[in-house]
């Protein structure tokens, strides 16, 4: 059996992600488990699983994602 899950991506939710950054492969690094937002517009706001800083980065930075999940909607009301 094939599934597929649809996963509607938007600024205002937070994702946990496997973000790898062309930095990164260029590096030979792991992807970086984060939580991640998309935005500003153009840009990722990250911030590690296992701590760390806030990072914002680039889209074009951004070589992959993947394992992408929402974990927190955004609720404005």
């Amino acid at each position: 059996m094939y599934v597929e899950t649809l996963v509607q991506i938007n600024d205002r939710d937070t994702y946990q992600a496997s973000v790898r950054l062309r930095s990164a492969v260029v590096a030979n690094r792991p992807p970086l488990d984060a939580l991640v937002r998309f935005s500003p517009a153009g840009w990722l706001t990250m911030k590690p699983l296992t701590g760390g800083r806030v990072q914002v980065v680039s889209a074009a930075e951004v070589f992959d994602v993947t394992n992408l999940e929402r974990v927190q909607a955004f609720d404005g009301e």
